[in-house]
């Protein structure tokens, strides 16, 4: 069955029926759907294999991620996709475990498919990839000093650590969680570092490093409970970290003093949890937007590079220690109001 065939029976020319599969030129909707409705009866289906040689185009974008049952970055990919459907384009997401010959291993196959555009979290240990269509690392630098869309890290951690010190008096911080020697980790320790410096008494701890995941969250946090460490502040390397802590602290140790909680990520959920989780937030959503968004620009010649990083604020609910929810802009000190302070 061929699109002439198609085209004859429904009607239109070739070029018409053309348009409707690719989803493109001037058509009224009743042309639409008269040629879908001949492809139906006819059992026609696009052979996109063939366009991809015509047009030396397939449609695919590519998207590596550490791990896509990470909320972080299943929201992230929600994201992308978004904006990749707009453009007519389809997503290939996997996962590399942060393994760097996995890795190795899913960007071959990318370059076998082929994908059009690529979008990598870098695994630890790895090499930049080489490819020969527009690539953009995300959430890690790139290897090679190629484009990369990042957060403000340090600023992140500062802005975490300024408001538990500043609104709560906290003076004895743990940092926890993260892949040991991940650069956003350490970039969070630094921010994390500067804040204190501008209080008397104020000090990092202890930093615990661990994987980014519910069972890491879950060992992270009996890790930390069965130290003989003293803190009154906890930053949390994401969210789910966050919500294994806090549930630790609730079933183990529910007569200890208050300990104020703040994770990474500003995933939805942290509204839902009991309490409800500060969380220094980017939106995992936009910055997979973002990264869509630069590789069909990419892809048409319109190559922004370096790229701004992403700016962060903190959305203040519960666990940190407030009765109220507010959104604080990182850029200066905590601005409360008066009932929090």
């Amino acid at each position: 069955m061929t699109l002439q065939d198609v085209a004859e029976h429904a009607g239109v020319s070739r070029a018409a029926a053309s348009m409707v599969v690719r989803g493109t030129g001037r058509l009224s909707d009743g042309t639409r759907k008269r040629v879908r409705q001949s492809m139906e009866t006819l059992g026609y289906v696009y052979h996109r294999g063939a366009a991809t040689l015509r047009t030396n185009r397939s449609g695919l974008l590519g998207l590596v991620l550490t791990d896509i049952s990470n909320p972080f970055f299943s929201s992230m990919a929600l994201g992308f996709e978004e904006v990749a459907a707009a453009a007519g384009f389809m997503t290939m997401v996997t996962s590399t475990y942060d393994e760097a010959d996995r890795q190795d291993r899913v960007v071959q196959t990318m370059r076998e498919y082929p994908v059009d555009g690529l979008a990598y979290a870098p695994s630890l240990g790895s090499i930049a990839p080489s490819m020969s269509v527009p690539t953009l690392a995300i959430t890690r630098r790139s290897q090679d000093g190629s484009p990369s869309l990042r957060l403000e890290e340090v600023k992140g951690g500062f802005l975490a650590a300024d408001h538990m010190a500043t609104v709560h008096g906290a003076r004895k911080f743990v940092y926890l969680g993260g892949p040991e020697g991940a650069v956003p980790g350490e970039e969070r320790v630094e921010g994390v570092k500067q804040a204190l410096s501008g209080f008397a008494g104020a000090q990092l701890v202890g930093v615990l490093r661990g994987k980014t995941s519910a069972q890491g969250g879950i060992e992270l946090a009996d890790r930390l409970l069965s130290t003989n460490l003293s803190f009154d502040a906890v930053l949390c390397h994401s969210d789910v970290i966050a919500y294994a802590l806090l549930h630790a602290l609730r079933t183990e140790q529910p007569g200890r003093d208050p300990v104020g909680v703040i994770g990474f990520d500003g995933l939805p959920e942290s509204a839902l949890f009991n309490p409800a989780v500060t969380s220094v937030a980017v939106g995992p959503e936009e910055m997979g937007r973002r990264a869509a968004q630069w590789l069909l620009d990419a892809l048409d010649g319109n190559v922004q590079s370096p790229l701004a990083p992403m700016e962060p604020h903190l959305e203040v609910r519960g666990s940190c220690g407030c009765a109220e929810t507010e959104t604080l802009d990182v850029i200066g000190r905590s601005q409360l109001t008066s009932k929090q302070r």
